[in-house]
């Protein structure tokens, strides 16, 4: 039954979209198993989806591309996650899919940064990729453009094993790469530099637009609200606060990059 039932799930999972799909126990997620059952107290296994990027995409000059595929992505695998656990309600088990990045807690002391699951190392473990030396998770189909997403639920789904050899080959590119030298290597981050890199109009922004406002006298004020710092804050707004880097992840040598000369 369980072997079955995995083998449907996995089926209309990727009927959806999902590029890569794989299957972790709640008590190998020892991590987030608090998270877990408040979301499904009855929760037994979690669900990993990974949808691919477009590369050609990610590595365009034009940063609003780069955005856009990012929001398709992050749908794909969001809708991936929700069918799937209906398809599981349905045969009977409780399911809920758990977003990969909005919306997010906004509460301290997570204060937006972190979410109820941590989808690398679910994905890890459920045998979809190993850890890059950018913290990301590199697949050996796609290298690290991908996007993740889930779900829990309540039925025994067969786990998948973890892989026995490491896709990433340790060449640094990703580190190397990083334009505000957020990367240390060994999956180290500064999240404050690469936050503040990526999320260029993201809460810390807004923050200081908004001090900006306060502390300016009403001349330098108007001119701040005509400026273009507040139409890119209403983007971010209207779309949601999307990347403006994605070097980390086009510079791994295992994504499947087209030639240079294709961008």
């Amino acid at each position: 039954m369980n072997r079955q039932l995995t083998r449907e799930a996995k089926k209309v999972a990727l009927a959806e979209g999902a590029a890569l799909v794989g299957v972790v126990r709640v008590a190998d997620l020892e991590e987030h198993a608090e998270s877990i059952f408040r979301i499904l107290p009855s929760a037994k296994t979690v669900m990993v989806v990974a949808s691919k990027h477009s590369v050609t995409a990610l590595r365009s000059a034009t940063v609003q591309v780069m955005q856009f595929d990012t929001i398709h992505t992050y749908g794909e695998v969001a809708r991936v996650a929700h069918k799937t656990a209906r398809f599981l309600e349905a045969q009977g088990f409780a399911s809920a899919a758990v977003p990969a990045f909005l919306p997010i807690d906004m509460q301290a002391p997570k204060k937006g940064m972190r979410g109820e699951i941590c989808w690398r190392r679910a994905a890890v473990r459920a045998g979809l990729g190993s850890y890059g030396e950018n913290g990301l998770l590199v697949t050996k189909e796609y290298g690290a453009a991908v996007r993740l997403s889930g779900l829990v639920t309540a039925a025994s789904l067969d786990p998948d094993a973890s892989l026995s050899e490491d896709v990433c080959d340790r060449c640094m590119r990703c580190v190397d790469a990083c334009p505000p030298k957020a990367l240390s290597g060994e999956g180290k981050i500064n999240k404050k530099l690469c936050g503040d890199h990526i999320f260029q109009y993201g809460f810390r922004k807004f923050q200081e637009f908004m001090k900006a406002l306060i502390e300016e006298p009403k001349e330098e004020a108007l001119r701040i609200i005509d400026g273009y710092d507040l139409r890119e804050l209403w983007q971010s707004f209207m779309t949601g606060n999307y990347y403006y880097c994605c070097e980390c992840q086009t510079k791994c040598p295992a994504t499947d990059l087209p030639p240079e000369d294709a961008r």
